[in-house]
Order: structure tokens, then C-alpha cells, then sequence
């Protein structure tokens, strides 16, 4: 693993823009293949929204809430164990060239 000292800014800060680009991607194929029906099953949504935690289109359709079920637990361990499994090994490990 080479220090991070030694690299440059610019090229950390652009790797950590592609994993949260790529995350959200991630998320996106994920609410596909689960369906709008079993996230409504597996997971519970905000109920009361207000101008500061609104979204748009494309935010509610990756929102899955906060799980219920053991399919929603395994569903966001998968999501969230991926992009930070990913994205450590991405920033930190794989070598700057």
C-alpha cells in the first residue's frame, strides 16, 4: 500500500468522486432488480417530508428507507458492505499510477 501522502490530491479526490458515482449506479441497478413492491415490503419510508429532505425523481426511486425485514437488513448490507468494501480498496489500496 503506497502512503497517501505521497500521492496527489487532485488524483484521491477524482478516485472518491468515481466510487460515489459509481455507488449511486450501484444503487440504482439494486432498486431495479428489488422492484418498487418488495422495497415497499422490506423497508419502511419517511412518512412526513419538508423542503429540506425532499427529492427528486431519481432520489425517491433509489430511497429505500430504513429496513424491516431480514431481506431489507440483507439488502442493505449488501448495499452498503459493497460501495465501502469497494471504495476502501479503490482509495486507499489500489495503486496510483
Amino acid at each position: 500500500m503506497e502512503a497517501l501522502v505521497n500521492v496527489d490530491s487532485s488524483l484521491i479526490c477524482a478516485r472518491i468522486i468515481q466510487v460515489f458515482v459509481g455507488a449511486f449506479f450501484y444503487i440504482f441497478m439494486i432498486a431495479k432488480a428489488v422492484g418498487s413492491e418488495n422495497k415497499a415490503k422490506w423497508f419502511k419510508r419517511r412518512m412526513k417530508y419538508t423542503f429540506f429532505n425532499k427529492r427528486g425523481i431519481f432520489g425517491e426511486y433509489i430511497n429505500f428507507g430504513y429496513p424491516i425485514t431480514w431481506q431489507g437488513v440483507g439488502i442493505f448490507v449488501a448495499i452498503y458492505g459493497v460501495i465501502f468494501g469497494f471504495g476502501y480498496w479503490y482509495v486507499f489500496i489500489h495503486a496510483y499510477n
